[in-house]
């Protein structure tokens, strides 16, 4: 299994996900995940990005270009703010659409 099969991998388990639910996240099959997972399959470079940001971690880590776990513009957030963007990742597509419009409600609302 080559590094980018083994560190998908390691990163879901890390995550306390299942294939079906990266999967379903990312809108590709289980049996996708797998095939990355084993080396089967690789993934298009839209996708590794996609992967990166759903488990919370680099395209470099990924393919083994580092061994630092998180990206670098973690350093630079809260826990608080990290916190919400890994409930607002998992979020559909249209739930994310709502959070915005709350965010704009309540800004709007502070400024008048």
């Amino acid at each position: 299994m080559d590094i980018l099969a083994k560190r998908i991998k390691k990163m879901r388990e890390s995550n306390k996900m299942t294939q079906v639910q990266l999967g379903s996240e990312l809108n590709v099959a289980q049996e996708t995940i797998s095939g990355y997972e084993i080396g089967r399959i690789v993934p298009p470079a839209d996708m590794l990005v996609k992967l990166a940001d759903s488990l919370n971690t680099s395209v470099d880590f990924l393919l083994g270009r580092t061994d630092c776990l998180t990206p670098p513009y973690h350093n630079t957030i809260t826990d608080s703010e990290s916190n919400l963007l890994y409930h607002f990742r998992r979020l559909s597509t249209q739930k994310q659409q709502r959070v915005i419009g709350y965010i704009e409600a309540i800004k709007d609302n502070d400024i008048r």
